[in-house]
């Protein structure tokens, strides 16, 4: 099966010249880097500056724009770490020179503006500004949201144990006994993150390296240890908000904040959500915004499970497309393993990923049709 990537790299007409790339080019120019200069031509379009200010002494500093095309180029290629990501540069002259590089620095400096890169939300206002600008005056009929696990090898900060056993105290139901006090329940998470800030909100879950576990369709348990990435992608599965958590956080602590971060940048109908997101302030927040929640009822304590009707069962198939993108990033444009730590460096990384796919979907769908049409 071909990749959009092979697909796409075909495609002349993309980067709208009039001769033919090859001339530009010492060596056999494929599919590949065909597609992966359209790709850059895309996000480039929306990247925030990345010029980095010398001091005035010493050799010159390297440029940032090279560095950040290479760890799209991780991505894209599937490159598994930054040590074989310069060995793929010394070794592929169409690649640095895509990237820009006239000398390949040295494994320090690329660890370096890696570090410097991730400590800035240089990804996520490109994804920001990508969805936005390609949305803008447009109805997005639904938004699909849900998670995928990302095994990491850290040290995590919790134990198997805790997230296979819930923890907490136990009483007995029902009412009280005579004289017995017992505290006021507070809000729960949920109910406060309706009155937040979503930045806020997401900066009081936890992200660092942590064991998780989850249930898939079949009602098999499988554990793994690291984190979280969370989707939101509309009808063409084009990403549009991606948050990295702990593999701990349950799914619906990021509803809210997502929901609330998608619609500044688009105009969207309904949310569709498994039955993880299954949860009253959610659906009361969605309501409240004059769209409709699409949720999987979840079967409560005691309770018969709610089905849905005819019309709401065939509408919900368009939750696919989520289930679509998290396979290929998986498949396509994030490595089998995480080499690089702590959640900044992963996030980064994840998003470049998501940043490819994104460029990939609006090539397919936004750009290519309009071009072939004119």
């Amino acid at each position: 099966m071909k990749s959009i990537a092979d697909i796409l790299g075909g495609a002349q007409i993309l980067l709208g010249v009039a001769y033919d790339l090859q001339d530009s080019f010492e060596e056999y120019l494929n599919t590949d880097h065909r597609a992966y200069l359209a790709m850059l031509r895309v996000v480039e379009e929306h990247l925030p500056p990345v010029e980095r200010m010398g001091t005035g002494m010493g050799r010159p500093a390297y440029e940032n724009v090279p560095f950040f095309r290479a760890f799209l180029g991780m991505s894209f290629f599937r490159i598994a770490s930054i040590d074989a990501l310069r060995n793929r540069l010394l070794n592929d002259p169409n690649l640095r020179q895509i990237c820009g590089f006239s000398i390949v620095p040295s494994l320090a400096t690329f660890s370096r503006r890696f570090a410097e890169f991730a400590a800035l939300p240089l990804a996520s206002r490109t994804l920001n500004d990508m969805a936005s600008q390609y949305h803008e005056g447009r109805i997005v009929g639904h938004i699909s949201r849900d998670s995928t696990a990302i095994p990491a090898r850290e040290k995590p900060v919790n134990k198997k144990r805790d997230v296979a056993v819930p923890t907490g105290s136990k009483r007995k139901r029902g009412r009280p006994r005579k004289g017995e006090i017992r505290p006021t329940k507070e809000p729960g998470r949920l109910e406060r993150q309706l009155k937040m800030k979503p930045g806020k909100a997401l900066k009081e879950l936890d992200t660092d390296c942590a064991w998780g576990c989850k249930k898939n369709s079949q009602g098999n348990v499988s554990f793994w240890k690291g984190y979280k990435l969370h989707l939101d992608v509309t009808d063409l599965g084009i990403p549009v908000t991606a948050i990295v958590t702990g593999a701990n956080i349950h799914d619906s602590q990021v509803a809210i904040p997502m929901e609330k971060l998608t619609e500044r940048k688009i105009t969207f109908l309904y949310s569709v959500m498994d039955s993880a997101y299954d949860a009253a302030p959610i659906k009361n927040y969605i309501d409240g915004k004059g769209r409709v929640p699409l949720i999987d009822p979840n079967k409560r304590r005691g309770n018969e499970r709610i089905p849905f009707t005819p019309a709401q069962k065939e509408r919900f198939k368009i939750r696919t497309t989520v289930e679509r993108a998290n396979a290929h990033l998986k498949d396509w444009l994030v490595p089998a393993q995480i080499f690089v730590r702590g959640v900044k460096k992963v996030s980064f990384q994840l998003l470049c990923g998501v940043l490819c796919l994104a460029a990939l979907k609006i090539l397919q769908y936004f750009i290519l049709p309009a071009q072939q049409a004119a």
